[in-house]
């Protein structure tokens, strides 16, 4: 066989007129320029490695950059590119040509994906796709697919995301033979377009909420304003009274849109919930809820083992598709949004990029608004320098469902968290609540040790491990699930943090813990779990919002899902679990200083660098951001 040269990556040829001007951030339709066009060369540095395991084959391949993660089809590894083009190319056109392919004979069947809710993958059995398995024909059935997508690049421009996904490796599984190729010789052409200079006032920031919400909101927003965050107020009822759309949220869409557009705006604040703890009717359809809620909320089609539809802030901030047309995720026009697999129901086409960075607090009463404001603006208020709090990670983690590299899987992924945080907390101090600390000393993930974590202060909390919308939870490391709890920390004990000022943001990996359309009644009621997961435990909000609304302490933010968390056999960092590590990364090695921007460039990244499977929109569309978008980590320096 021909001996292959080492891996190296041919720098992107820009052969005219990229980056010449700046583009204005908000969409504009402009004179097209001359045709334009980039190339790149990928050579992989060997042929496929062979594994064998469980009866099956893996197989690995340096320089790809990640897997094809199909439910129960071949898992194969991928090279994925995303280029970055001028807002408003047009005749775009992405070619990936393969370079030299071998075959090779395998002795056993390459080994399917296994995707799964975290709580079921230590279980998960091997169950290979009958119409793929059986074929003789190649799997990819193709060498490369490419994907456009629309939002903002590193530096808050308006952009074209133009993604290829080459197939090194092809399997012909009836033939027990794979064919895979040296390397790729990618190219993109586009027409691009003449930019055109921002004008107009801007703001950065508008904040949605009840006109009976506005009074108590008014110190936020002129605090928001003296520290340069230009912000203003805009009310639910003067949306619905100003703008039109197929149903309550498509309303708030247009109106958010309208802010881009007009004033370029970045971030956007929804301050409301549902009207009641007690009991709430929290969707008048399949895609949406309004009369119940201070806010309307979307529900996206995208069903998983009992999630059949899924709250969706992130459904307000992608405004755009690649084309430049509003993008309202109902493609086909039939009122249920972003359908992907939905039985009875054609998919939708969507993009997924944030054009506005969103986040939620889902206030129910001016109460709750006046906590969470005085803790905005009091964690603003001073810098990191007076917060000597703030370089405590703590890393709450266990065996999520299986040992990796000879660790938990939860403790691999926190470690890996603050590894990346280290980059921009040099002194960062991990307070590790670890399952493995059992045997050799130290905190574990028990309700004493996690509230005592909580009561020293912290920058960031990182909970690993599986949830519900009242608990969060891991298995010890030498463990089985579901037998082996080490006891987490749920809602009912929230009374006991009194961390006062010393306020971290928490990302929670786990189940269901940002479904916040929960009620008192509405849970207790849920005999079947299967519509708020609660399985007759009455609770009036949701673990990740809790610790966000709590008085006395709690969290500045949160993160979490208002679904079901998916991971994949074999790779802790992958689906739900890669956006949580993004997040890290975004603000360890990407430098960035605000909340909504990690949240969203994590979603981005994840994009980028990923091929989009109906788990993967899953995950993403059901990540949910309770806090201030804007909001600056460590606050501002006086």
């Amino acid at each position: 066989m021909k001996k292959f040269i080492p891996l190296v990556i041919i720098g992107i040829v820009v052969l005219s007129g990229l980056g010449a001007a700046a583009l204005q951030t908000h969409p504009t339709v402009t004179t097209l320029a001359v045709r334009n066009q980039e190339t790149t060369t990928v050579v992989f540095s060997s042929a496929p490695s062979v594994i064998e395991e469980d009866g099956f084959v893996t197989l690995t391949m340096p320089g790809t950059t990640t897997h094809l993660l199909e439910q129960n089809a071949p898992l194969l590894p991928l090279y994925v590119k995303t280029f970055t083009l001028p807002w408003g190319s047009q005749h775009i056109q992405i070619t990936a040509t393969p370079q030299q392919t071998h075959t090779m004979s395998l002795t056993k069947q390459v080994a399917p994906a296994r995707i799964a809710p975290v709580s079921q993958l230590d279980n998960q059995p091997y169950v290979t796709d009958p119409a793929i398995y059986a074929s003789s024909e190649l799997y990819p059935y193709v060498w490369s697919t490419s994907e456009l997508g629309a939002g903002r690049d590193a530096t808050g421009e308006q952009v074209v995301f133009a993604k290829i996904v080459c197939y090194p490796v092809r399997y012909s599984p009836a033939q027990h033979q794979i064919i895979f190729s040296e390397g790729f010789d990618i190219r993109v052409s586009y027409d691009a377009p003449t930019p055109q200079p921002t004008t107009g006032e801007q703001y950065d920031m508008v904040i949605i909420a009840p006109e009976t919400f506005e009074a108590k909101l008014q110190p936020l927003i002129t605090h928001k304003n003296e520290k340069g965050v230009a912000t203003l107020f805009k009310s639910i009822e003067d949306i619905f009274d100003e703008y039109t759309g197929a149903d309550p949220p498509e309303q708030v869409k247009y109106f958010i849109k309208d802010m881009y557009d007009t004033y370029s705006i970045t971030y956007v604040l929804l301050v409301g919930g549902l009207k009641s703890h007690l009991y709430a009717k929290d969707k008048e359809a399949i895609s949406y809820g309004s009369a119940a809620w201070h806010i309307p909320v979307r529900y996206v089609s995208i069903p998983m083992d009992e999630d059949e539809a899924c709250l969706c802030d992130v459904y307000y901030g992608c405004l755009y598709n690649a084309t430049g047309a509003f993008d309202s995720w109902d493609s086909n026009g039939d009122g249920v949004y972003a359908a992907y697999s939905a039985p009875g129901y054609p998919n939708d086409v969507f993009d997924m990029y944030p054009e506005v960075y969103v986040g939620r607090l889902a206030c129910t009463n001016t109460r709750e608004v006046g906590v969470v404001v005085d803790k905005i603006i009091t964690y603003e208020s001073s810098g990191i320098e007076d917060k000597p709090w703030y370089k405590n990670f703590v890393a709450i983690g266990g065996k999520t469902f299986a040992l990796y590299q000879g660790i938990p899987d939860g403790e691999y992924l926190t470690n890996l968290a603050m590894t990346y945080m280290t980059n921009v907390i040099p002194d960062l101090v991990p307070v590790k609540c670890y399952t493995t600390n059992r045997d050799t000393g130290g905190r574990t993930p028990i309700p004493k040790d996690i509230i005592k974590s909580f009561n020293e202060g912290a920058g960031f909390v990182d909970f690993e491990g599986h949830g519900n919308p009242y608990s969060w939870n891991t298995i010890w490391h030498d463990g089985t699930y579901p037998e082996d709890w080490t006891g987490g920390v749920n809602v009912f004990l929230f009374p006991f943090i009194h961390n006062k000022e010393q306020l971290p943001v928490v990302i929670v990996g786990g189940c269901h813990n940002g479904l916040y359309n929960v009620t008192l009644l509405g849970s207790l009621l849920d005999t079947d779990g299967h519509d708020y997961f609660c399985y007759n435990m009455p609770i009036p909000f949701c673990f990740c919002w809790g610790l966000v609304v709590k008085g006395n302490g709690g969290a500045i933010a949160s993160t979490g899902c208002t679904g079901y968390g998916f991971g994949s056999s074999g790779d802790p960092v992958a689906l739900s679990a890669e956006l949580e590590m993004n997040f890290f990364w975004q603000i360890g090695n990407n430098s960035v200083t605000n909340l909504g921007t990690a949240h969203s460039t994590a979603i981005q990244k994840y994009i980028n660098e990923n091929t989009m499977s109906r788990t993967g929109a899953f995950c993403i569309t059901n990540w949910q951001l309770f806090g201030d978008p804007s909001l600056k980590f460590g606050g501002y320096s006086s």
